[in-house]
């Protein structure tokens, strides 16, 4: 028995499905290098030393690093898939990263 939504007329459509699947990588692609799996553990690194100093300014700067790292049209063309789909995924993590702002 499939579970009902809450919503009368709603059906899955593709981006429920999109949305509810966990990334998979595709078929025959390669998963991350080690010097790609590095480079992304330094983007994490860098964004939650960031909110553990309380700096905003740093953070910013880590977000702005992992942006362009995801998004440039320069790094997609050098990037694997594995690659941009990792760093899209820590992009959208830390979009929800905000500092309160509060008088120093």
């Amino acid at each position: 028995m499939s579970a009902q939504s809450p919503w009368p007329a709603h059906r899955a459509s593709p981006w429920d499905t999109h949305l509810a699947a966990p990334a998979q990588p595709e078929r025959g692609e390669q998963g991350l290098s080690m010097a790609q799996a590095q480079r992304l553990q330094r983007y994490h690194d860098r964004l939650l030393c960031a909110l553990a100093a309380r700096d905003r300014e740093a953070l910013r700067q880590a977000k702005q690093g992992i942006l362009k790292a995801a998004y440039w049209p320069g790094a997609a063309d050098a990037a694997s898939p594995a690659w941009r789909r990792a760093m899209r995924t820590l992009s959208w993590q830390m979009a929800a990263l905000l500092l309160p702002r509060g008088r120093h």
